[in-house]
């Protein structure tokens, strides 16, 4: 590490000089233009480099392009072109085609016999905080919803939450576009946030996904059979839900031993069929919220 003194110049501007084994290993010279932006903890300088924001995917197995295109929409891609070395099968494109229901902004911008070309047209917000606070919510209105449809069970009203989680998974991978954008082009998205809060927002995201899956099992699996054994301990996970994502939005650790007691209640007394154990699963990532929170609520470095 090298330290450097800041030094006035005529104007009332500042300079720093810069290191020159790193100018000569970024290929600099005097003429060269560098970007200057402000970032959570300081300053940051770096050549003004073009991202790359197209991918091109051939065509050879049709889930595993499909999960590119997911991956590469999340990560920040801007453009994604699926080519094949022979004309597309109708039923193939169909699917590639339904990719558009599964992410927010994703368009066909041209199609021929052999290729479809996606572009990604939506905006990324640089209030993480917010998003993420605002899909939790989301979760929370679907787990209270849960509680209702054990009160006047209907498979109308399964299917209904079914499909609105569904649509939770869009949200999900919103975030984690975004996420890939601001830690990547963060000249252009900056979050205002410590450093490290933005690698535990993308492990809480992770888990949080994670909730939502077994979420999606448990409304699969549940019946009406059991809705009598199950009620008492899926509002203690929805306790324990919104405590232990409170504590991670909040920094509030007061009530990590409700969220631990909850869980050891739900492992120990919840019914031992595939619901109950789908419910016991969506407990263990309360947990994992629960350790978020700590990690997040220590700092190394008090910028504010």
């Amino acid at each position: 590490m090298d330290k450097r003194r800041l030094q006035k110049i005529k104007g009332g501007s500042y300079i720093i000089s810069l290191p020159s084994d790193w100018v000569r290993k970024m290929n600099l010279d005097v003429k060269s233009e560098l970007k200057v932006y402000e970032v959570y903890d300081g300053l940051k300088i770096r050549p003004p480099i073009k991202p790359t924001l197209e991918k091109v995917i051939e065509l050879k197995e049709l889930e595993s392009t499909k999960y590119l295109v997911i991956t590469y929409y999340m990560q920040g891609l801007n453009r994604i072109i699926i080519k094949s070395n022979s004309v597309i099968p109708l039923d193939v494109k169909r699917e590639l085609r339904e990719l558009q229901l599964q992410c927010y902004g994703l368009e066909i911008e041209t199609e021929t016999f052999d290729s479809i070309s996606f572009r990604i047209n939506v905006s990324v917000s640089n209030d993480l905080i917010e998003s993420m606070r605002q899909f939790v919510k989301k979760i929370e209105t679907i787990l209270g919803d849960v509680e209702l449809l054990f009160k006047n069970f209907t498979n109308e009203m399964r299917e209904d939450l079914l499909a609105r989680v569904s649509i939770l998974n869009k949200d999900y991978r919103l975030l984690v576009r975004m996420i890939a954008v601001g830690v990547q082009r963060d000249d252009e998205v900056n979050f205002h946030i410590y450093p490290k809060d933005i690698i535990l927002f993308a492990v809480a995201l992770r888990d949080l996904g994670r909730f939502i899956t077994h979420l999606m099992l448990f409304l699969r699996e549940i019946s009406q059979e059991e809705l009598n054994e199950i009620f008492e301990f899926f509002e203690k996970l929805r306790e324990i839900f919104l405590i232990s994502t409170n504590m991670f939005l909040t920094e509030d650790l007061s009530n990590m031993g409700k969220v631990r007691e909850g869980f050891r209640e739900l492992e120990k007394g919840a019914p031992k069929t595939e619901a109950g154990k789908e419910m016991v699963r969506m407990g263990s990532y309360c947990i994992a919220m629960m350790d978020n929170a700590v990690n997040k609520s220590v700092r190394l470095y008090d910028f504010a």
